[in-house]
């Protein structure tokens, strides 16, 4: 069996290039604790993690992916764009976005202060970013090989999109309001944040859990986005892709694809 820093070395030589890794079936992860020492040692490689994703928070997904429960992914400041970015290079090899919520820490989290559940966390969080999640892969092909090596491949991220920060309002209706994604121009998909197990909130005491167990720290700033409320949808290069959040006063974040890695 190859050891866990064997493949995220060779993911994280991947990470900036356009190189694809082609593992071998020996390895791959062949349970959860194994994928995410993968992944945790492939993000010690990248850049201290400033924003979070959260992977297969989908009852539905998870089922597709065979994983038991969600996972997360680390994203370093290298990978986090700013509204109207054109996002291009290594960042870009994928072109799927995922219209997210991007919920901020006010504060440091710790294991002291850990949340016991969501009514806990809300005091904890400051604002919300409208953001297009950029799922991204060093594979050839998203979830080519299964849940493991796409939690291994940290978490698929690939890049975040974060438009203008809104305050958190505890009371807004961020389960039920309608999420609208455009490409071109033209509406592409429509959700709800109540996709997500338990809403958009739901998952975040788990994860602040896992990553503090993990090692990670989550000082005040940091972002966790916790779920696609539109799904995975494709985009075709150079067209503006704008998403657009009823809960944050129709608050939107746009970007736009450019070449991919050379």
């Amino acid at each position: 069996m190859v050891s866990h820093p064997a493949l995220a070395e060779r993911l994280a030589a991947a990470f900036d290039t356009a190189a694809v890794v082609e593992p071998e079936k020996a390895d791959l992860p062949v349970d959860y604790a194994a994928a995410a020492a993968v992944r945790d040692a492939l993000s010690a490689r990248t850049g201290r993690p400033e924003a979070f994703k959260l992977g297969a928070t989908i009852a539905e997904v998870r089922a597709n992916l065979g994983l038991p429960r969600a996972f997360f992914g680390p994203l370093p400041a290298a990978r986090i764009f700013a509204d109207s970015a054109t996002v291009a290079g290594p960042a870009a090899r994928q072109t799927g976005v995922e219209s997210e919520y991007g919920f901020r820490l006010a504060v440091a989290v710790t294991a002291a202060s850990l949340p016991a559940d969501v009514a806990a966390l809300l005091p904890m969080i400051d604002a919300v970013h409208p953001a297009l999640e950029i799922p991204g892969t060093r594979f050839s092909k998203l979830g080519g090989h299964g849940g493991l090596a796409l939690m291994a491949d940290g978490g698929a991220a690939g890049a975040l999109v974060l438009g203008p920060a809104v305050p958190f309002d505890p009371a807004a209706d961020y389960a039920a309001a309608p999420v609208r994604l455009e490409i071109g121009g033209v509406p592409a998909a429509e959700g709800r944040g109540d996709i997500i197990d338990g809403g958009p909130l739901a998952p975040i005491p788990g994860f602040l859990r896992d990553a503090l167990a993990a090692g990670y720290s989550l000082p005040a700033g940091t972002v966790i986005v916790t779920g696609s409320c539109t799904g995975y949808i494709e985009a075709p290069r150079g067209a503006e892709v704008v998403a657009r959040f009823a809960a944050l006063g129709d608050a939107s974040v746009s970007m736009r694809f450019g070449a991919g890695p050379a």
